[in-house]
């Protein structure tokens, strides 16, 4: 079991060395920015809610 872990370590580290180094933006975001941005998150969450509903009804 452990030796399917090993491959994955490099890859656990890769990500989280590109999370902390992207953590903070370097830009200066106009509230208009932040705001489009929040819509889209939101917006993505939507779509996923109703892809997941669509997939709990057509599984029923």
């Amino acid at each position: 079991m452990i030796r399917f872990i090993r491959p994955f370590r490099g890859f656990w580290r890769t990500i989280k060395f590109i999370h902390r180094k992207y953590k903070k933006p370097k830009i200066e975001m106009t509230p208009f920015v932040k705001a489009s941005l929040l819509a889209l998150r939101l917006y993505v969450l939507v779509l996923i809610g109703l892809m997941v509903l669509k997939f709990i009804l057509t599984v029923k």
